[in-house]
């Protein structure tokens, strides 16, 4: 007689960011067994953030992170109105500190937000994907608020930064919230005339030792690093435990141009990344992230329609489940039974 064992990643869980949070995505995310969400950051008001926890619990989930569209171009830059902003990450973590929320997901991108110069590009069975072609004179078709208000050096962009992390670890530190630094996307050294300097995974190792803390970690985007030419799983291999977060996509081409892709359709080994990450113990969640978008959704928000997140969730947990399965102790003796 033979027994189906089912055998899952019991360390790392998938989350997903939802554009919106509503009832249906909500209800959507549960069903394909998410486990944690992720927030675009709500304000400060008081109690928003207590009622969307509220309201993600509602459906069997846990809201764990917060990121993207916190206010720092400031803080990048060093302009006058850096205290006020870092007055905001503090209260934030404070926040989530006391609402048990553990992962601050944060960039230093001098744009903003991710940008990219084309958002329907025909993929797989005519979906629409994003690219970047830095020959486009397009800023970006993202939310992104694009091109930097003002110029400012590599050198001045790390010591900005370097303050920063001395600012906000310790409260970070208090709170027991992790934070993860996202790379810059597109990883160029420069973009529309602007230095940046998270565009490779020695970037991200000099950052985790600016400020050695347990709350000073990174976001590992497999999507933003990909084109980079690094090597992804010895990046993880070096960086270990100051991988608080992990956003897995795919994508097809350089620094200079690429697009993305379904997460089965790239030239990024996702299965590696997932087995280099067992390796090294990663306990956190693994975010889908940019997906085409789909027939019927209007790519109103290029990345995130929902659909794509579907197909990835379910993509992401084949993965997890064969790895686990291929590395379990016990693999041989489910095999002959």
């Amino acid at each position: 007689m033979h027994r189906t064992i089912r055998v899952r990643a019991k360390s790392m869980r998938i989350s997903m960011l939802l554009t919106p949070i509503c009832d249906k995505n909500l209800e959507l995310a549960a069903q394909v067994g998410v486990e944690e969400i992720v927030s675009i950051f709500p304000g400060l008001e008081e109690g928003v953030l207590k009622s969307l926890k509220q309201k993600v619990d509602s459906f069997g989930m846990r809201l764990t992170h917060i990121e993207r569209k916190i206010p720092h171009d400031q803080i990048v830059h060093g302009l006058s109105g850096r205290d006020d902003q870092i007055n905001t990450f503090i209260e934030l973590i404070k926040q989530m500190g006391g609402l048990g929320l553990k992962v601050l997901c944060y960039n230093w991108m001098p744009s903003e937000d991710w940008c990219r110069t084309s958002k329907d590009i025909p993929e797989r069975g005519g979906s629409l994907c994003t690219g970047f072609d830095v020959n486009d004179p397009q800023l970006t078709v993202t939310d992104a608020d694009g091109r930097a208000s003002c110029n400012t050096t590599a050198q001045k962009l790390w010591e900005n930064l370097d303050r920063f992390l001395n600012e906000i670890i310790p409260i970070a530190e208090e709170e027991g919230v992790k934070l993860a630094l996202h790379p810059d996307d597109p990883p160029v050294d420069r973009f529309w005339g602007q230095d940046q300097i998270m565009t490779s995974i020695a970037a991200l190792k000099k950052v985790v030792n600016l400020v050695p803390s347990d709350s000073n970690g990174i976001c590992y985007c497999t999507g933003s690093l990909g084109p980079t030419g690094d090597n992804l799983v010895k990046g993880i291999e070096e960086l270990g435990n100051s991988i608080h977060f992990v956003h897995l996509r795919n994508i097809k081409g350089n620094t200079n141009q690429f697009r993305e892709t379904w997460h089965d359709n790239g030239q990024i080994d996702l299965c590696s990344i997932i087995q280099a990450l067992r390796k090294i113990n990663y306990s956190g969640t693994i975010r889908p992230d940019h997906v085409p978008t789909m027939i019927g959704e209007s790519n109103e928000h290029p990345g995130y329609e929902m659909q794509g997140r579907i197909f990835a969730a379910g993509y992401i947990r084949g993965l997890l489940d064969a790895n686990s399965l291929l590395n379990h102790e016990n693999a041989q003796q489910i095999f002959k039974n």
